[in-house]
């Protein structure tokens, strides 16, 4: 029986390419469902070209391609993510770490409510904690690049924790909440509440742009165990 050979798989993985799939684990999967098709096409007619088989498979995604096989994976790995995110967030929650996130909690609180310039200071601290973020943004960004031009391949995972675009835009949370929460809500009620979400933003953003880049390796080796043979 007639078999892909492993020109034909790297013709594979170009197509892909060609057809605007950058992630390396989003390109495997079309191809292993490629040439399993193909060689099904074999079975069916010996004569027909690989080219040939490859377009005829090829159209039957429709116009969009594999763009719908995409954004179903990014859904998953979406969700992936920001799964992660939230275990290691809730590790604050839990001794030794929740006592900072209580003072951290009782500073912002005691800012917002006692100090006449609370507000400013806060506020102060927030822009700062923005500034951060975008540091370490164009400082991963730069890390994608660079593995990316080593290994000429990146994952869809890889490519989430290294962006942190959606994480990077929750940075305005906190600023929204000091300028308009106050005036919907009772004074000390808004200052609690406040101090506990711009807390645990702190806490994902940190989480987002430090831990989880250094753990990059361990995730992605643990959600493709095949990468153990390359990485």
């Amino acid at each position: 029986m007639q078999k892909v050979n492993s020109n034909q798989i790297d013709r594979l993985y170009r197509f892909t390419r060609e057809h605007f799939v950058e992630y390396y684990d989003v390109q495997t999967e079309l191809v292993d469902h490629l040439a399993s098709v193909i060689e099904k096409q074999w079975r069916e007619d010996p004569a027909i070209g690989f080219e040939n088989a490859l377009q005829e498979e090829f159209k039957k995604f429709g116009i969009f391609g594999f763009l719908e096989v995409v954004e179903e994976r990014q859904k998953a790995m979406t969700k992936t993510y920001w799964n992660l995110v939230l275990k290691e967030s809730l590790e604050f929650l839990r001794l030794p770490k929740v006592i900072l996130m209580i003072s951290i909690v009782s500073f912002i609180f005691w800012s917002l409510s006692e100090f006449e310039y609370g507000k400013i200071m806060i506020g102060s601290i927030v822009l700062i904690e923005m500034i951060f973020l975008f540091y370490h943004l164009i400082k991963l960004n730069r890390e994608k690049k660079k593995r990316v031009k080593r290994k000429g391949r990146i994952y869809l995972l890889e490519d989430m924790i290294l962006n942190v675009g959606q994480i990077v835009a929750t940075s305005f949370y906190p600023g929204y909440l000091l300028l308009y929460f106050d005036k919907i809500i009772p004074n000390e009620i808004a200052s609690i509440v406040i101090a506990i979400l711009i807390a645990f933003a702190f806490v994902i953003h940190y989480v987002a742009v430090i831990v989880l880049p250094e753990k990059t390796k361990d995730i992605l080796l643990r959600i493709y165990p095949e990468l153990s043979l390359n990485y």
